[in-house]
This record gives C-alpha cells, sequence and structure tokens, in this order.
C-alpha cells in the first residue's frame, strides 16, 4: 500500500494485520468457495472409468499358426504413435459409437457432438515396455463404461484382423502373377528349344543351353507354385498379432475422482480467494489523499492523517526523514485548525489496546515543540505505561504521585531536551486508577496545565478496556484514536465513536500507524535524551 511519496510501503507486518482483522470477510468467502462446490458436486455428473490392455506383440505360445509377420517393421516409437493414432481416428470411433448407439445413450443431438464427446472421455496411452496400449473410457455407470471400452477395442481389432487378411491376399496375389509369370517363361523356352532341335538338333550348344535354364525354370515354377499355395492358406486363416487378453467389466469401473471438488481443496482454494480479495481490496494503490478522504468521509470526522512507526524515540533524533516526520507535520497542521481555546487539550487513545501509540504520541508532541507552542504530554495509561522508555526517564514520580498527594507537580513533570517539550510519567500504578482521574484533584491539574502550555497530549487506554479512557477523554477538548493503516476495524472504529458520544467526548480524528524503517544513517544515530528538569511556570 503507498499513499504517496510520505507514506510506507505496504510490508509483511501490515499485511499480518491485515489479515488477523480480516478474517471475517476470509471466512465468508471460503464458505461461499465451498456451498458453491456443494452446489457444483450436485450438478457436474460423477464418471466411472474402466481400462482394457491391448496387447501389441504375441509370446511364442500365444502365436497362432498361419499368422502373417510383416515384412517391415516400423520402430517402437513411430509404431505405437501410429496405433494410438488410429484408436484416436475419427473412423474407429464413428464405428464403436454407432455399434452400442451412444446418440441415443447419451441424448446427443448430431453425430459431431457425440465425436466430441466421445473424445473427451477416451484415454489412450501406451505402456513404457511399448508391448501394450491401456485404453480407458468413462461413462454415466460402470456398465456403460465396460462397453464403450470393449467396443473401441473389438472395432481396433476387427480392423487389425482385416488389414492382416487383405496383406495375406496381396501377398498370395503377387505369388500367383509371379507363378504366371514363370509359367509362360517355361512355355516360351520349350517352343524355343523345339524351334532349335529342328534346325540344329539336339545336340547343339545353344539347345543345351535352353534345356539347362528350362530346368532352372521348372524348380521356381515348383517353388512358386508351393509358396502361392501357402499363401493362399493363410489367407483363409490369417489375423492381426494383436490381442485383448480381457475385455472390460463393469466390476472393475471405477469412479473417476474429482479433487477439484474435494472439501480440502474448495477449502484451500476458498481461503486463497479470501486472502487476495482482501489484499487486493486493502492494497489497491491510491494516493494519501484518497485514504484520508474515505477515512473521514465514513466516519464522520473532521481529521485523520498517517503515523510511520519504527520502533525508536523521536524524541532525541534532530534531523528526520521526510518519509517520516511530514506526516505528522501534516497532522499537526489540521490540528491548529480545530476551534479550541489558548490550550489544545487532546486525548490520544488506542482503537484496540493492542494498537501501539507511545511512539506516534511522542512523535506528534515532537512536531508541536517544532511548532514553538509548549507541549506536554501525559502519560495516563497506568496499565501498559511505555512513554516513560521513549524520553529515557524513569516511571517514578509520575501522575499517579500527584493525584494521590504524595508529590508536588513540579517533581513529576519532566523537562526534555528539545525545546518547548515536556513529560509527565504514569507513575506506579496505582490500587483504583478510574478513581484518581475521576478525582477533583485531577479536575485541578487540568485547568492548572491549561494556563502553562499550549499543547497537552494525555496517553489513554482504549476506551473499550477500561473506563480510564472514559474519564480522560471527558476531561479533554479532543480525541484522537489510533489504529494500524493495515487491519484496522471500521466496526471498532464506529464503536470508539458511539462510545466516546457517550460520555459527551468528541472524536476529532483516526490516526493511522504504519512501520516505516527509516534510513540507515537515522538508525544508527545517537539519541541524546534529556533528564529531569524543573517545569515552567508560565508560557
Amino acid at each position: 500500500m503507498n499513499f504517496g511519496r510520505m507514506a510506507a510501503k505496504f510490508g509483511v507486518y501490515e499485511c499480518f494485520f491485515l489479515l488477523r482483522f480480516r478474517c471475517p470477510l476470509i471466512l465468508l468467502v471460503a464458505s461461499t468457495v465451498l456451498l458453491a462446490g456443494a452446489v457444483i458436486r450436485t450438478r457436474v455428473p460423477e464418471f466411472y472409468e474402466t481400462t482394457v490392455l491391448i496387447d501389441l506383440e504375441l509370446r511364442d505360445t500365444d502365436r497362432i499358426d498361419g499368422a502373417v509377420e510383416p515384412s517391415f517393421r516400423p520402430s517402437l516409437r513411430h509404431d505405437l504413435k501410429r496405433r494410438i493414432a488410429e484408436l484416436e481416428s475419427r473412423s474407429l470411433l464413428e464405428e464403436a459409437a454407432g455399434r452400442i448407439d451412444l446418440m441415443r445413450r447419451w441424448g446427443s443431438a448430431s453425430e459431431e457432438e457425440v465425436i466430441e464427446l466421445l473424445r473427451d472421455r477416451l484415454r489412450v496411452v501406451a505402456e513404457p515396455s511399448g508391448a501394450s496400449i491401456l485404453l480407458s473410457a468413462r461413462d454415466l455407470s460402470r456398465e456403460h463404461a465396460a462397453s464403450l471400452a470393449n467396443a473401441i477395442a473389438d472395432c481396433y481389432l476387427a480392423h487389425k484382423d482385416e488389414e492382416a487378411r487383405d496383406e495375406a491376399k496381396a501377398k498370395a496375389l503377387r505369388l500367383q502373377e509371379e507363378w504366371d509369370e514363370a509359367r509362360r517363361e517355361i512355355e516360351a523356352s520349350e517352343a524355343r528349344l523345339v524351334e532349335i532341335s529342328k534346325k540344329e538338333g539336339s545336340g547343339g550348344q545353344l539347345a543345351e543351353d535352353l534345356r539347362r535354364d528350362l530346368v532352372t525354370l521348372q524348380h521356381l515354377h515348383h517353388s512358386l507354385e508351393a509358396k502361392h499355395q501357402q499363401a493362399v492358406i493363410e489367407a483363409q486363416t490369417a489375423a492381426t498379432p494383436i490381442r485383448l487378453p480381457v475385455p472390460a467389466s463393469a466390476s472393475q469401473a471405477r469412479l473417476v475422482p474429482r479433487p477439484w471438488l474435494s472439501l480440502p481443496v474448495l477449502l484451500l482454494a476458498g481461503l486463497i480467494g479470501g486472502i487476495l480479495m482482501v489484499l487486493a481490496k486493502e492494497t489497491r494503490t491510491g494516493t494519501r489523499w484518497d485514504a484520508l478522504a474515505d477515512l473521514m468521509d465514513r466516519l464522520d470526522v473532521p481529521l485523520a492523517g498517517f503515523a510511520p512507526l519504527s520502533n525508536r524515540s523521536p524524541v532525541g533524533i534532530r534531523e528526520f526523514p521526510d518519509a517520516w516526520i511530514e506526516p505528522y507535520r501534516d497532522f499537526r497542521n489540521r490540528l491548529f485548525r480545530l476551534p479550541a481555546g489558548e490550550c489544545l487539550l487532546l486525548t490520544l487513545m488506542p482503537a484496540r489496546k493492542s494498537d501501539p501509540i507511545a511512539e506516534a504520541a511522542a512523535a506528534l508532541g515532537v512536531v508541536l515543540a517544532d511548532a514553538g507552542r509548549a507541549t506536554l504530554i501525559i502519560d495516563a495509561d497506568f496499565r501498559r505505561a511505555a512513554l516513560h522508555e521513549l524520553f529515557e526517564a524513569a516511571r517514578h514520580p509520575g501522575l499517579s504521585d500527584f493525584l494521590s498527594g504524595e508529590m508536588r507537580l513540579e517533581e513529576t513533570v519532566i523537562k526534555a531536551h528539545r525545546p518547548n517539550l515536556w513529560f509527565m510519567p504514569t507513575g506506579p500504578l496505582p490500587g483504583d486508577p478510574g478513581g484518581l482521574l475521576g478525582g477533583r484533584r485531577m479536575t485541578d491539574l487540568i485547568w492548572d496545565l491549561k494556563s502553562r502550555f499550549e499543547c497537552i497530549l494525555l496517553v489513554s487506554p482504549s476506551i473499550h478496556e477500561v473506563s480510564d479512557g472514559a474519564l480522560l477523554a471527558g476531561l479533554t477538548d479532543y480525541t484522537l484514536a489510533f489504529t494500524p493503516c493495515a487491519g484496522h476495524s471500521w466496526k471498532r472504529l464506529r464503536e470508539t465513536k458511539r462510545a466516546l458520544e457517550t460520555v459527551s467526548a468528541v472524536m476529532a480524528g483516526v490516526v493511522l500507524t504504519k512501520p516505516y524503517r527509516p534510513p540507515r544513517e537515522v538508525r544508527h544515530a545517537q539519541a541524546g535524551l534529556t533528564g529531569a528538569a524543573p517545569l515552567v511556570g508560565s508560557r
């Protein structure tokens, strides 16, 4: 998330808080996905799948007498591709579909639709050994899946048987032609021999050569005749070496799993979808002013700003990075436009008890003091005192010591080594913090301090946690609610505003805190913080 030049980027820390406080939305998205998945499961039909093993090579014990061995065998890889293509060919699928009347079974309006469905429900793969092919078919029932797989396999075997017979017939026809050609050559040689014998007699050299050639042709003729007779017999018994060892059966059909509709997958998809939706919604790129305007419009408050947090004390830093200090200065300038008397009296309150505000309160006091306003920061959160660590001061003496009457005001206020800035720690935790804050001494303290300082900041606990927050908000002019920029709850902010209104307190605005990592030179700077100093008597 980047709200302009002065805003920090949306990092892992903010993502964690964002997702933590958007859990209801994420769970809602996950529930919607689960419900949609349940509806889809009822509407999408379940398929059963069965597989047929088609043997491509015969073992010696399975070889059929008279089977024709091809004279040319292609490479195993290309042979498998060719056979798979034959099983997936349109002509074969049309024949199988017509054999079991798939148009009527599937209720299809056209043959083209049947073929497309059949291709989607058919899977043909070769075994790694290359000796067989696995043909898998899916349908709405076990019986239909088995019949579909068997129909395709039977049609394929019938085609291969027909090819084997055609090859055997072609071989017999070729041998018949060669036998006829040899017979014609014999007849021609015999006629030539008779003619020569009449002219030269039977003892000539030419006649002798013709007789030897004639004997050779006669032997060839007898050999071709034997081969032809064998080919005729083979053509009558020819069959493909491809076999279907075991046909598909309904008992072997299995339900096709649908992992994308399983409960774990749907739940995971819903959670991921919810997380992505939250991140996309909350981290969309916008300007700083768009974010502030949207915040003020939703809550109907006059002020809204940012408070970068670097986990370091801002009190002793002399030169601030612009990206860190400018949001505080901008919010300070907005505070000055609020209607107030000679002293601006503010309560700084976290929207939730877990929201850190100590550094933001100290930084706001620093920019008020740098503007020339005498500023006092009072840590009134007795249960979670943290500001004294930023000022490098002790927690005691402090506010509780003064309210209990054990110490004077001058003994409980610390002068920071920064012009115009003072600090009052909480003091020890009293037994009844609400009783001290609601007493007359606290009211007198506020009136006294208003005459001494131009800006007074009271750091308060959450109004939803203890009654102290309501008491402090009722004593000041305005209340500012602090909450993380990422992961803030609109519901909690509205509840905070309503709670303040019930005690006649005014919620002037909301401050969004966000992590900020300062430059290295600032991180290694030595913060020179101050010790105690007497309280200034007047402005």
